[in-house]
């Protein structure tokens, strides 16, 4: 028995001795420190809405409504700045009989923006002109962030409107 306790014991011994020897570096060890850097890649802003809306036949002294869908700001600029989304529209034009229905006569309604990332995003309706208006305006934006809205475009066609093939204007939305 008492050779097991002296074997233990120096067995022991030995290990707290190559602990010691492990954790300690000899007076030749080096070390070497590498700088490592990345940089955060920034990109562009951009907005995109539909090709082609059609009011339909608006009968003269009615109102003609319709929805245009997936408007959609991205943001790739990776920082803080805000961003606002803006909408004008021209005259409504008739190639056939050269009338006009001015633009003023049209409206422009945005619901609430489906976000991404961080932005507090802020509809605003508008009444027709060919003077761009904010629709939708980005604040307290950290990193990139999306935004995707529909709107309904309405017309109120002038009670003294003349039938036409086609009275045709051009929606045109613009982010800074």
């Amino acid at each position: 028995m008492f050779q097991k306790t002296i074997a233990i014991s120096g067995l022991a011994v030995v290990l707290v001795a190559a602990s010691a020897l492990v954790t300690t570096l000899p007076a030749s060890a080096a070390t070497a420190d590498t700088s490592v850097t990345a940089a955060v890649a920034s990109g562009g802003l951009s907005i995109s809405a539909p090709g082609d809306l059609d009011l339909g036949a608006i009968t003269p002294g009615q109102v003609g409504r319709a929805p245009l869908t997936a408007i959609t700001v991205t943001d790739l600029r990776a920082g803080t700045a805000g961003w606002a989304a803006t909408a004008s529209i021209s005259d409504f034009r008739s190639a056939s009989l050269g009338t006009t229905i001015p633009s003023e006569d049209a409206s422009y309604t945005p619901t609430t923006a489906t976000t991404t990332g961080t932005a507090t995003v802020t509809e605003h309706s508008t009444t027709g002109g060919a003077q761009a208006t904010t629709v939708q305006e980005a604040a307290d934006v950290t990193g990139n962030n999306s935004a995707s809205w529909d709107a309904a475009i309405a017309l109120a066609v002038p009670a003294d409107a003349l039938a036409s093939d086609d009275y045709i204007a051009t929606l045109t939305h613009s982010v800074a």
